[in-house]
């Protein structure tokens, strides 16, 4: 009895796991058709679900990983100075991950403001 326990609930698991994945995805592509197929009966413009391209968000998204692996590095170095791994690491981790944010939302303000300018 035992060993049908061990057996069935690692492959139930990992049968649910799949199939749930695949649902989502069946799910996700049924809803947009159905969507787009709404927006053609109406005659309306489908330009919802064209992504444009904001380079800007990576820039965001690469400074903030930049400075969080300065504030784990930093986390590092706390820890190794003696205070507690978790403060250390998430401490640092958090202050740098803000001080990016700050620096990103700094160089787009003074972009916005040399745009203005010219």
């Amino acid at each position: 009895m035992e060993f049908a326990e061990e057996v069935l609930i690692p492959i139930v698991a990992i049968i649910s796991f799949f199939s749930s994945i695949i649902i989502f995805i069946y799910m996700f592509f049924t809803y947009r058709s159905r969507i787009r197929m709404a927006l053609i009966e109406r005659d309306k413009d489908a330009s919802i679900f064209r992504k444009t391209q904001d380079r800007s968000i990576s820039l965001r998204n690469g400074i903030v990983a930049v400075m969080s692996g300065v504030g784990l590095i930093l986390g590092y170095t706390l820890e190794m100075a003696g205070f507690p791994g978790f403060v250390a690491y998430l401490g640092m981790v958090l202050i740098f991950g803000g001080l990016g944010l700050i620096s990103y939302y700094w160089y787009v303000s003074r972009q916005s403001t040399n745009e203005e300018l010219l």
